[in-house]
């Protein structure tokens, strides 16, 4: 038996029990109203099932010759609602018979059937996308919980990490997801800048302090160079200031020395005057002297006169015998005294020859004094004028130097100011390599790489040479009014060859 003839069967059955059913009913409903006994009922009711079943025969009878073909389509139409195709129309829809309600009803279950199926299939959907986005979402909640563990393990690892200093450790990114991805780059990038910061800090520190310790050396040996420099110049200072107590002396006697020069060019020139003076004094001895000459010659012949006269007397007192030997003895008297007279005269007169021959002598040199004393005037004056030069050139001098001395004393109080700033310089430097030397200390706390841990190779400092002093040639002789008349001008300092010099000072 095919499977459509067990659902018509079925069909009619139900048709057949559903008269009966309501046959029975009515039947029972009719003998209670009319206040029958339930034995009636019963009666009744197996009655109406006898007529039930013989109706069903007959219309299951008629069914098979009247409805088969009908109900064949209805079978198929039924099959494939009992298999779910849903989409299939039903057969009869368009009778105007009872097949057509069955298959109209039939098609309204079917579309009943399919928005239930549809319904259900709907919240199958619903429920197993629900299922589904539950199962995702606490799959994702439970990633997202281990992804935020392992980002917060990561992150901890990190700031631990960061607070014992060490910058070389970087943060993995893939411990972190979604969003929070960009959170150990900027970790990793925070890092970094704070490495390469705290690395130039540490190698700044390390540098400044080098560079401090540098500075203190330095500041040390200018501030001992400045001291000696002091000294020098305070040393400087005091023989300018003899120098300067020597040039006014030198100025002051040069002053005493114009004024000697003058009165000697006075006393030169009175002594001129008295030269002159001698040298026609001089002159009239000479001529004297020549005047006293001829007078002795004159005696000289006078005392030969009278000794021939003596000599005559004497003869002729001879010749007298007694009577003339007075006049004999008067006579050589008078003769003796005649030659002692021309002895006399002859003494005098080479006394005189001599004394004239000095005074020609005398009147030469005198001559000779006067020309020399005109010169030592005239030399005198020059001189007189030399001692003005060199007074007035003093004066220049003194005033310089007192200018100069000044200026060096100034000097050596700038130096000294120089000296204190200097000291002060290297203590500040002290102070801030031992700053420096802390910051290092602190920030060597940092694991910051090895690249930095190596100090810089320090420049050897060497001292600085001291400079080359100009050699200063020999003064050339030259003539003493050459260089006095040049005055202040003359001690003009050569200007230094090294420019480095004063910078160095």
């Amino acid at each position: 038996m095919s499977r459509r003839s067990t659902i018509a069967r079925k069909l009619i059955l139900t048709t057949g029990l559903t008269m009966g059913v309501l046959l029975i009913a009515a039947a029972g409903g009719v003998s209670l109203q009319a206040g029958g006994s339930p034995g009636v009922a019963l009666t009744l009711l197996a009655a109406g099932g006898v007529f039930t079943v013989a109706v069903l025969i007959a219309l299951a009878l008629t069914a098979k010759a009247v409805v088969k073909k009908p109900l064949g389509g209805l079978s198929r139409s039924v099959d494939a609602l009992s298999a779910g195709r849903y989409d299939q129309a039903v057969y009869g829809t368009e009778h105007n018979d009872e097949i057509g309600v069955v298959a109209r009803a039939l098609d309204g279950f079917r579309n009943t059937l399919a928005d239930g199926e549809r319904q259900k299939a709907e919240r199958e959907a619903q429920w197993a996308a629900a299922e589904a986005e539950h199962h995702r979402q606490a799959q994702e909640a439970a990633a997202q919980a281990a992804a935020q563990a392992r980002a917060e393990d990561a992150l901890g690892e990190g700031l631990e990490r960061l607070a014992e200093g060490d910058l070389i450790w970087r943060m993995r990114e893939d411990a972190f997801q979604g969003d929070a991805v960009q959170m150990p780059r900027d970790f990793n990038a925070a890092v970094e800048t704070l490495q390469a910061t705290l690395a130039g800090i540490l190698g700044a520190a390390r540098n400044i302090r080098g560079g401090c310790v540098e500075m203190g050396e330095a500041a040390e040996d200018l501030a001992q160079r400045t001291e000696r420099q002091a000294s020098g110049l305070a040393q400087t200072a005091a023989s300018l200031d003899q120098l300067t107590a020597t040039v006014k002396r030198s100025a002051e006697g040069a002053e005493r020395a114009r004024q000697v020069t003058i009165t000697a060019k006075a006393a030169a020139e009175r002594s001129g005057a008295v030269v002159n003076e001698a040298v026609e004094a001089m002159g009239g001895i000479e001529k004297s002297s020549q005047s006293i000459t001829q007078i002795i010659g004159v005696i000289d012949e006078i005392a030969f006169q009278t000794n021939l006269l003596a000599l005559n007397a004497g003869v002729e007192a001879a010749r007298a015998g007694d009577a003339g030997r007075g006049f004999a003895v008067v006579a050589q008297e008078v003769r003796a005294l005649a030659q002692r007279s021309a002895d006399a005269a002859k003494e005098i007169k080479g006394l005189i020859t001599a004394s004239s021959d000095q005074v020609g002598k005398g009147v030469k040199l005198v001559g000779e004094t006067g020309d020399t004393l005109r010169e030592i005037l005239v030399q005198v004056a020059e001189i007189n004028e030399l001692v003005g030069d060199i007074a007035a050139s003093s004066k220049e001098q003194a005033t310089g130097l007192a200018e100069v001395n000044h200026a060096v004393n100034q000097m050596d109080q700038v130096i000294q100011q120089n000296a204190a700033m200097v000291q002060q310089s290297s203590a500040a430097s002290r102070a801030l390599a031992d700053e420096a030397a802390e910051l290092e200390r602190l920030v060597g706390r940092y694991q910051v790489g090895a690249e930095v841990h190596e100090m810089p190779a320090r420049v050897e400092r060497r001292p600085a040479a001291p400079p080359q002093r100009p050699t200063v040639a020999a003064p050339t002789r030259e003539s003493f009014r050459q260089r006095y008349v040049q005055g202040a001008n003359a001690l003009k300092v050569a200007p230094s060859s090294r420019p480095g010099e004063w910078e160095e000072f």
